[in-house]
């Protein structure tokens, strides 16, 4: 029988240190440039009532997410996504706030999935929401928004496919299909099935030039030519003002600068029912999923009663992860203070002050003399030794510099001499790797 207390359940992981440090490292640099834009950072709940997610089927419906009752028997679920909770928020906190409103967001969301492959059930999104327009330049923002964060994490080499919502219900409804055959076609057209799409569109009697959209649809993909093809003779005015609607947003895209990588894609269908208009996903070399995806979702507003046009974008930290898992990362060493007997007091002294100053400094609490205090640091990122003595004198073992310091604790902190303290470059002498920063006297 398995000892279930030593193992994670299927879909979650333990992040080690290394791993760590890279993820935040991600989610920093995704912050920087998602509130460098103007997003604001919010937070939701961990788990809402069941309510709050009822009803929005596709991807979210109940049976992707993970459900337990409150000690009243009501039922709760932990958030599948952040879109829906922070429209919620958005609907009853902040209804009189001007528009557009603007927030980012970071953390985990749950989904009960099939485990096989890159899918987990417990993951971590950083992303946007832009709350209050429903101009085409709120979606280019958000577009290129998640692009730039693409981009400042590292990753150059990516495609963003855009596609339109509304362009393929004003086709259906044109079609005069109903929900089921609707659903069909859906999936015939997203999984590229040619054949399963004609013995649809054979049974329809509409005109043979809309017809035979329908069944170019998956193939519907590229550049600006992508539009001359779909705008077809006897189209419908709902698919006309998506397709306008969806060029605008691409034309908006190139001013950005991202031309090159973005592709129109009007057989991209998503199965989350709120999205209403454009939808976009995002990939790379190295992954077999989106690292983001997203689009517009006009009617979710309104099911919290404040009915709004919003656009959002969510990028996965765990899969960008995966994609810059071999590129090497900066790592800032650290110092390490080994205090002899009664020379505490002046030890945790120094580390504190040099940690004040952006230091990274670990004392040392393993036991027996400074020799088993070098064993200690090798093997780890430590990139000096500062042994305190009970009379205040310091010696600081540079290893990277191969040189030691002898001096005294009161000229280390910087109250007599400043120039003991740095490098001719302005480099702490303590070994930690760090700049002179903020008046530092490490």
């Amino acid at each position: 029988m398995s000892n279930w207390k030593l193992h994670t359940p299927n879909g979650v992981n333990d992040i080690l240190p290394e791993e760590c440090a890279v993820k935040k490292e991600i989610e920093s640099t995704i912050w920087s440039v998602f509130s460098s834009i103007g997003y604001k950072e919010t937070e939701t709940p961990t788990f809402e009532y069941y309510d709050c997610y009822d009803g929005l089927g596709g991807q979210i419906s109940q049976e992707n997410m993970f459900k337990f009752f409150d000690e009243q028997g009501r039922i709760l679920a932990l958030r599948p996504d952040f879109t829906t909770s922070i429209a919620r928020m958005a609907a009853t906190k902040v209804s009189d706030s001007k528009l557009p409103l603007r927030y980012l967001y970071t953390g985990n969301v749950f989904r009960v999935e099939q485990t096989q492959g890159a899918r987990q059930r417990e993951f971590t999104q950083s992303g946007i929401e832009l709350i209050g327009s429903y101009s085409p330049a709120a979606d280019a923002e958000v577009i290129s928004a998640a692009m730039e964060a693409v981009m400042a994490v590292g990753i150059e080499d990516f495609s963003m496919e855009i596609g339109q919502i509304a362009f393929f219900n004003g086709l259906v409804r044109q079609a005069g299909l109903d929900e089921k055959s609707t659903e069909k076609l859906r999936e015939r057209i997203d999984s590229k099935d040619s054949v399963g799409i004609k013995a649809i569109t054979d049974k329809l009697d509409i005109d043979e030039k809309i017809k035979k959209l329908i069944i170019d649809l998956p193939y519907l993909f590229g550049g600006a030519e992508v539009f001359e093809k779909a705008y077809v003779d006897g189209l419908n005015e709902t698919s006309k003002v998506a397709l306008d609607n969806l060029k605008r947003i691409y034309e908006l895209l190139c001013l950005y600068g991202f031309e090159k990588y973005v592709s129109i894609d009007l057989g991209m269908l998503e199965s989350i029912d709120y999205y209403t208009g454009s939808i976009f996903k995002c990939y790379t070399h190295g992954v077999g999923f989106p690292v983001c995806a997203g689009g517009r979702y006009d009617n979710l507003m309104g099911q919290f009663g404040a009915p709004k046009g919003a656009v959002g974008a969510a990028i996965g930290v765990n899969r960008l992860m995966s994609v810059l898992s071999d590129r090497e990362t900066h790592e800032v060493s650290a110092s390490l203070v080994f205090a002899e007997k009664n020379a505490e007091g002046i030890g945790y002294d120094i580390a504190y002050n040099l940690r004040v100053n952006g230091c990274l400094v670990e004392m040392y609490i393993g036991g027996g003399d400074y020799k088993d205090a070098e064993e200690y640091s090798r093997g780890r990122n430590i990139g000096a030794m500062l042994r305190v003595f009970p009379d205040g004198k310091l010696m600081i073992n540079d290893f990277a510099k191969h040189e030691i310091i002898e001096t005294t604790a009161n000229e280390f902190l910087g109250y007599y001499d400043e120039s003991m303290m740095f490098d001719e470059g302005g480099g702490c002498e303590c070994g930690c790797g760090h700049e002179h920063h903020h008046g530092c006297d490490c």
